[in-house]
Order: C-alpha cells, then sequence, then structure tokens
C-alpha cells in the first residue's frame, strides 16, 4: 500500500517507508508534525537508535496509515 507523506505529499511504499522518511527528514514541518499527533520527535528518535526493533517507525507508521485510510 502506497502512501504519502502527510507533510510534504512525497509517495513512499509503505506506511513505515514513510515514517523512516519522515524520521530522515526532520525539517522543521515534519518535526511540527510529529508534535501536532502529540508525539516528541526527538524521544521517538532516541527510541529507534537505541531500543532493538523498530517499534518508533512501526508507531509513526500505524499513524500514518490510519490518517490515509481516513
Amino acid at each position: 500500500m502506497s502512501v504519502n507523506c502527510p507533510v510534504c505529499g512525497k509517495l513512499k511504499k509503505d506506511p513505515i517507508d514513510c515514517a523512516r522518511h519522515m524520521f530522515g527528514t526532520g525539517d522543521k514541518p515534519h518535526r511540527a508534525w510529529f508534535e501536532a499527533q502529540g508525539l516528541s520527535y526527538i524521544d521517538l528518535l532516541l527510541s529507534q537508535a537505541t531500543e532493538p526493533g523498530n517499534r518508533a517507525y512501526t508507531e509513526v507508521g500505524e499513524l500514518i496509515g490510519k490518517a490515509q485510510r481516513g
């Protein structure tokens, strides 16, 4: 299921790939999206870098997937 980034509209192959894009971009508009969802960009980024698995990517990917489905 391809999705568009909710910030810049860039097409990604799936919600997890879109989450990776959003973390990797990390500019002010993308960070603002995290805050609007009640998430801390920095906390999620630290979690992704220090904990096993892809919990942060998965959490953000689920939010993106839900938003795409409406």
